[in-house]
């Protein structure tokens, strides 16, 4: 059978989805968690998107643009919580686990945003809300807010580390404290003597104990001015 050389006319090809910033994040997203953070680039999300690299900066400004858009997305999925003084404890700590969990199934986003500051309205909501459980409990206003803030950081923290235990947390812990037995222990009797207190504890426990530490070292100090 003879086909005819004539190029293929364009009505002949699926009309591509209109450009914007949701269809962006969707494909940023989708190479995030297929090929991993490093390979989200302004390029590569053009090329799954069939355009040019140009177009995206209408809808985002550059890759720090394209990054604070992919978080806000992530962190709008987490369920907030409606500040109750009856059992705010425990509202601190769901909320604070649920955006563990986003953090974790968007591996490198906890570190690639940890060091910005809450700008946009998603994240305002949710420093809102966290702000609100701890002002429920009965925290002074500047303990609350100097609170939520460790309390961010620690999360960033545990969902870096929660990456890090998920392939094999045993074999992680494993190695850890062989590192830490084979410390002279002249020099570190400490480390040696406790390297199985120093690994001990799944991520939940982790974080549990952290959120803890925090809250109850910030209500001792009010108790005591």
């Amino acid at each position: 059978m003879k086909t005819s050389g004539r190029p293929r006319s364009t009505r002949d090809r699926p009309a591509k989805a209109p450009l914007s910033e949701e269809a962006i994040v969707d494909a940023a997203l989708a190479i995030l968690k297929a090929e991993g953070l490093e390979a989200v680039s302004m390029r590569r999300v053009a090329a799954a998107l069939d355009t040019g690299p140009g177009s995206l900066y209408v809808y985002v400004e550059g890759r720090d643009g394209l990054l604070e858009a992919m978080f806000d997305r992530i962190i709008a999925e987490v369920r907030l919580e409606t500040p109750d003084p009856s059992r705010w404890r425990a509202q601190l700590h769901s909320l604070l686990e649920r955006l563990r969990a986003e953090l974790v199934t968007h591996p490198g986003m906890a570190a690639a945003t940890m060091v910005d500051p809450p700008r946009t309205e998603v994240s305002m909501r949710l420093l809102e809300n966290l702000l609100g459980i701890l002002l429920a409990g009965g925290l002074d206003a500047q303990d609350a807010a100097w609170a939520a803030d460790i309390l961010a950081a620690q999360v960033t923290y545990a969902a870096i580390e929660a990456k890090l235990r998920r392939t094999d947390p045993s074999a992680l812990a494993a190695e850890i404290t062989a590192n830490f037995a084979r410390l002279p222990a002249d020099d570190f009797p400490l480390i040696t003597a406790h390297a199985a207190q120093l690994v001990a504890g799944d991520v939940d426990e982790r974080l549990r104990f952290a959120i803890d530490v925090v809250i109850d070292g910030v209500l001792h100090r009010a108790s005591h001015q």
